[in-house]
């Protein structure tokens, strides 16, 4: 369990907001890193044999790692971090009253499945 799941357990929605955001600032400037500044890198060396020069794979395998490790955790967070908000200001479930976002929400992750599986 994680500190976000351990502070919703307790009910400090607040909290494991602040760290929730904390954690996706911190994923977001990474990933910028990837997209923006070393972007060029990979793009340079993509067509390379990798045989001799693997700088295109190392690049994809941290970009990854970053992605898998700590971007994607972190919207996860935020979303529980949602819902609970949403249970606890409103009384009801998020899905009634975004259930058009939530299901576009579903929809992307539902790509991105499909796409693995093809």
């Amino acid at each position: 369990m994680n500190n976000i799941d351990k502070l919703l357990k307790r009910g400090q929605w607040q909290e494991a907001f602040l760290q929730a955001r904390i954690n996706m600032e911190e994923s977001l400037k990474e990933l910028n890193d990837f997209f923006i500044d070393q972007y060029k890198v990979y793009e340079e060396h993509r067509d390379d044999d990798p045989e001799i020069d693997d700088t295109a794979g190392i690049w994809y395998d941290a970009f990854i790692n970053s992605s898998t490790v700590k971007f994607l955790p972190s919207i996860n967070n935020l979303l529980k971090v949602f819902g609970k908000a949403i249970n606890e200001i409103d009384n009801v479930d998020a899905v009634v009253n975004f259930d058009a976002e939530l299901e576009d929400i579903r929809d992307t992750i539902n790509s991105l499945l499909q796409e693995e599986d093809d």
